[in-house]
C-alpha cells in the first residue's frame, strides 16, 4: 500500500514538474516573440519600409523590402535584440558558410555572410547553431538559408549594373568601357 502511494507521489510530482516547465517555456517563447515583433516594427517605422517577404524561425527574423531594396535582420538573444537594416544596393556578395565538427562531420553552424562595398565588415546572420537549435531543424534551416541566398542574389543582380548599360559622355557613347562616337549612330 505504501509502495503504491510512493509511486503515485513520485508520478504526480513528475507531472507537476512537466506542467510548470511547459508554462515557463511558453512564457519565455512569448516574450521572445514580442521582443522580435517590437524590434521589427521599430526598424520598419524608422526606415519607412514595405515588407514584401518575411521569415521567422527560433529567435530570428529575416525580411525583405523589395521596393526599397533593403534586407532586415533581427535576432533576440540573452534579453538583447540585435537589428540591422541593410541596403542591397551596397551589397557585393552573399555566401553561405557552414562550420563542421571535425570529429563527427556534422554541421555546427549555418550562416549567411553579406559582404558590402562600403568599408563595413562582413555581416553574419545565423540560420542554424548547434548550441541553440535541435539537429532535427538543420535540414529546414539549410533550405531557408539557400532560399534567402537566392532571394538576395536575385535582388543583387537586379540592383547592380550589369555592365552592358549605355552611357552618353559628351559626344561619345560608352558601353562596357569602350567609347563609340555618337556620329556612328
Amino acid at each position: 500500500m505504501y509502495t503504491f502511494l510512493i509511486v503515485l507521489l513520485l508520478l504526480l510530482s513528475f507531472l507537476i514538474y512537466l506542467g510548470f516547465k511547459a508554462v515557463f517555456e511558453n512564457k519565455h517563447d512569448r516574450r521572445n516573440a514580442l521582443a522580435l515583433k517590437v524590434a521589427l516594427n521599430r526598424v520598419i517605422r524608422r526606415n519607412r519600409l514595405l515588407i514584401s517577404e518575411i521569415d521567422t524561425f527560433g529567435n530570428k527574423v529575416i525580411a525583405l523590402d523589395g521596393k526599397n531594396n533593403k534586407i532586415i535582420l533581427v535576432e533576440h538573444r540573452n534579453n538583447v535584440t540585435w537589428e540591422k537594416c541593410l541596403s542591397l544596393g551596397e551589397l557585393e556578395s552573399c555566401n553561405i558558410s557552414k562550420e563542421m565538427d571535425q570529429l563527427t562531420g556534422c554541421s555546427q553552424k549555418v550562416v549567411i555572410e553579406l559582404n558590402f562595398s562600403s568599408n563595413r565588415e562582413l555581416v553574419h546572420f545565423t540560420f542554424y547553431d548547434e548550441s541553440n537549435d535541435s539537429i532535427s531543424e538543420l535540414p529546414s534551416r539549410m533550405r531557408k538559408a539557400n532560399y534567402w541566398k537566392s532571394k538576395i542574389q536575385h535582388h543583387l543582380n537586379s540592383v547592380k549594373p550589369t555592365g552592358s548599360e549605355l552611357i552618353i559622355d559628351g559626344d561619345l557613347l560608352r558601353c562596357n568601357s569602350s567609347k563609340v562616337p555618337l556620329s556612328n549612330f
